[in-house]
């Protein structure tokens, strides 16, 4: 049993690692984090919140709505919904090696010796001291890839893979995040690894010790194959019998799911923060890109009284140029349902909205490159006017200094064969119209 003293210590040492370090992006309460993944279906994007941090633990919500391609599932939704949470201990944080990115509902809250958003300070350090260090992920969801047992709850150490890591050249890497509602270039190490069955993966984490955020991953590089002659000739056969109704999302979904139609390697994982947003009343500071070292739109603060960072952000993005890019509304997945973390960022326009009442807004939806025009546009219209429905509903906006269009596709900011560019193009677009 630790005494007074050794508790004391270890709550010193706990305050010392939040914030004796200079971080870029700051691990504090509203800090969140927006990863994609890319499904046959489209991208999909979970939400991880900071929602406390004290000396010995931080506490994160996992929100996550995707597609449901398990055709075993007895559960016929098309969209499957998670929130759960994670405490990741402070002392983990710091030296930890296993890194549990998989969030399920059946895993114990607190899973010691492990992180959850990224990797621990000891293995950055080591990556940048040494070169290399042991490190170690989880593979899949075990209960029901492993052990077939849907009611089982797992044992999370079960299915954690080695893979050690070496580092990858010896200069930073910059990939781009949107980071509070800008365009910036984040600090990354390079690491690779390989498992023991010789599937090879890459590793991009923040070049801060502080908080090493894992920015993007790939596991399994090119290990998933395209169909071999035999399984070729049975999608063939497939498609012959499915010929009447080959238009159907559900058979289009099927054979992609079996791979019909892949004709080169690809990855058997890939995961990518493509956004973050800090409310933190510090904010993250801005490199290459962001512009002037302050937060976008949507970048919210902690000021006591008065107007939050992230609304003095916005006024003054539509005071001078008349017009905002919104990336911190977020949608479920190929839907104009607009989900809870969304809150803070629709407060925000709102306040605006009250301080300047001869203002009027034009609110535009816009969509990434994946699927048609005619989908896409009607799903870009149909999210604007979700926007413009939660204002008057939520904060009591007169809804006549509104209007909605959707612009589908048609105008997009980035290339759409990536999954960051994908993600820069969703966008609510806000247009002064007074």
């Amino acid at each position: 049993m630790r005494t007074h003293a050794q508790h004391f210590a270890i709550a010193l040492a706990g305050i010392a690692f939040q914030t004796a370090l200079a971080s870029q992006v700051p691990l504090c309460p509203g800090l969140t984090i927006v990863t994609a993944i890319n499904s046959i279906d489209g991208d999909y994007e979970s939400i991880k919140t900071i929602e406390s941090v004290t000396a010995d633990r931080i506490r994160i919500k996992y929100s996550s709505e995707y597609p449901n391609n398990d055709m075993l599932d007895p559960d016929p939704s098309p969209v499957k919904k998670l929130v759960v949470h994670r405490t990741v201990l402070t002392r983990d944080q710091q030296s930890a090696t296993m890194y549990q990115q998989i969030f399920t509902g059946k895993s114990d809250e607190v899973i010691p010796e492990t992180t959850a958003i990224g990797l621990s300070s000891a293995i950055l350090k080591a990556l940048k001291t040494k070169g290399q260090s042991d490190f170690a992920l989880s593979t899949v969801n075990g209960e029901v890839f492993l052990t077939g047992n849907r009611e089982e709850i797992p044992n999370a150490y079960h299915y954690m893979l080695a893979i050690p890591l070496k580092r990858v050249g010896t200069t930073v890497v910059k990939l781009p995040v949107l980071v509070n509602e800008q365009r910036v270039e984040l600090p990354t190490i390079q690491a690779a690894g390989e498992d023991v069955s010789g599937e090879k993966s890459e590793f991009f984490i923040l070049d801060d010790e502080a908080n090493p955020l894992m920015i993007k991953f790939r596991l399994g590089i090119g290990a998933v194959k395209p169909p071999d002659r035999d399984m070729r000739a049975a999608c063939d056969e497939m498609k012959k019998n499915l010929a009447n109704v080959s238009s159907d999302p559900q058979v289009i979904k099927g054979l992609a799911a079996l791979g019909c139609d892949r004709t080169s390697d690809t990855d058997r994982d890939v995961l990518r923060v493509i956004k973050i947003t800090s409310r933190c009343g510090g904010g993250v500071m801005q490199q290459g890109g962001g512009g002037g070292g302050g937060a976008g739109a949507g970048a919210g603060g902690g000021g006591g009284g008065g107007d939050s960072a992230g609304a003095a952000q916005l006024e003054q993005q539509l005071e001078k140029n008349r017009r905002a890019d919104i990336y911190s509304i977020y949608f479920s997945f190929n839907s104009d349902t607009i989900r809870e973390e969304s809150g803070p960022t629709l407060k925000e326009i709102a306040e605006v909205m009250r301080k300047h009442p001869n203002w009027k807004l034009a609110v535009n939806g816009h969509t990434d490159g994946i699927a048609s025009d005619q989908y896409n546009l009607a799903l870009s219209q149909r999210r604007a006017a979700a926007v413009k429905n939660a204002l008057v509903k939520l904060y009591k906006m007169d809804p006549n200094r509104f209007t909605t269009s959707g612009l589908g596709k048609s105008q997009p900011k980035d290339r759409n064969d990536t999954i960051e560019g994908r993600a820069r193009n969703r966008r609510v677009e806000l247009v002064r119209s007074d």
